[in-house]
């Protein structure tokens, strides 16, 4: 059967609950949960505020907002303002490698063709030319302890335009092998192989974006964040995969005292299941956990209305609606928001966009005349229409 959703009727702008994240940032809102949005505020205030390193832990069950916090957050308006202040925040994205037999080297890939060397050179100027070349070669090694990395880093900027093509050395060394004849053209003596030789590189890649003075001051470097989502899936790696990742993020952790933040998103089996994230973390990295911020499931009735209510309102046309739950009325989002598997963000999404499409299918809406979602409506719908899953 056809049938038309005409949202203007119902004074919105589209469909407010979405069922997975949005791919823009900018198109991430948050809702509710003001707690849980303290406590981010709280970690951002201190890192623009602050020096020292920041290791993030965000534990929580599936469809708790995990994913929808790294994109909300890695938009710059949505990052608290703080005096002191650094000169910049960024938060780079990454999903957790799948489906490889070297997770390490995937995962190094992917940030960097994130990054991109042009940038990377770029960053390695700006340092040259704000605190001479000597200071940069020296923060360099200390970083990477390799000689050869942070000789092959200062090419980047002597190199300068990069060309981004798989013929030239330099995207060779860095993002495939390069031969013994390219390497003695650059005049490097080895290539990046070993899972401790990508964290290094990282490791001199961040510094070089967050700044290479020996200063500590707010004022005269950058923030960089690295956020990075679905860690759950090394649960289903063997140990020779996720035991060197882990170390490695430990080094990074290590190499970048001042000025890093790791975010780490931990989707948990159930709520006691810290187990799984002491033997993939294991305790090397779980010790330099500085905060934990638990994605709990919403349980009290008053929070999932305040939630729908703000999130409704942020899609409303410029009509004023009879009531902040149009196009519901409170009784029937208190029938849906009843007998939730799991109070969580996804779940409460998954009802209430269910509830709109079935209400179309079924011509509940008139132009002009202002009807709602009624408690009864909710409770013709099947318990299966209530979750029905969307692909």
């Amino acid at each position: 059967m056809k049938f038309s959703m005409n949202w203007n009727i119902v004074g919105l702008r589209e469909n407010p609950f979405m069922v997975n994240p949005p791919a823009d940032p900018k198109q991430a809102i948050w809702a509710g949960m003001d707690g849980l949005k303290d406590e981010f505020n709280s970690v951002f205030q201190e890192a623009k505020a602050s020096a020292p390193t920041q290791v993030v832990l965000c534990p929580g069950s599936i469809g708790g907002g995990k994913t929808h916090a790294s994109l909300f957050f890695s938009s710059d308006e949505n990052i608290p303002e703080t005096s002191p202040s650094v000169r910049d925040v960024e938060v780079l994205r990454v999903q957790t490698p799948t489906e490889t037999r070297n997770p390490a080297r995937d995962f190094y890939l992917d940030v960097m063709e994130q990054i991109r060397l042009e940038r990377i050179g770029k960053a390695v100027q700006k340092n040259v030319e704000s605190v001479g070349r000597e200071m940069v070669e020296q923060n360099l090694r200390q970083t990477v302890v390799s000689g050869d990395f942070a000789n092959a880093l200062l090419k980047l900027f002597e190199a300068s335009p990069i060309s981004p093509g798989a013929s030239s050395p330099l995207s060779a060394y860095f993002f495939r092998k390069c031969t013994t004849t390219e390497l003695r053209k650059l005049g490097l003596n080895r290539n990046i192989e070993k899972t401790q030789d990508y964290f290094r590189i990282l490791a001199g890649v961040f510094r070089c974006l967050i700044g290479l003075s020996d200063s500590t001051d707010v004022a005269e470097h950058n923030r960089f964040c690295l956020w990075i989502d679905e860690m759950e899936n090394f649960i289903y790696f063997t140990p020779p995969q996720y035991r060197p990742f882990s170390q490695g993020l430990r080094e990074l952790v290590d190499r970048l005292p001042y000025f890093f933040t790791l975010f780490m998103n931990f989707t948990l089996t159930s709520p006691e299941a810290y187990e799984e994230i002491e033997l993939i973390l294991g305790g090397y990295l779980t010790d330099r956990i500085t905060r934990q911020i638990f994605f709990h499931e919403v349980r009290d009735q008053e929070k999932m209305l305040q939630y729908v209510r703000e999130l409704l309102s942020h899609y409303r046309t410029q009509e004023e609606p009879k009531t902040p739950y149009f196009p519901f009325t409170e009784e029937a989002l208190r029938a849906l928001m009843s007998n939730l598997q799991r109070g969580t963000p996804r779940n409460m999404n998954k009802r209430c966009r269910n509830a709109l499409i079935r209400a179309f299918e079924k011509e509940v809406f008139e132009d002009g005349k202002d009807l709602e979602i009624t408690p009864e409506f909710v409770q013709e719908m099947s318990q299966e229409e209530l979750d029905k899953e969307f692909g």
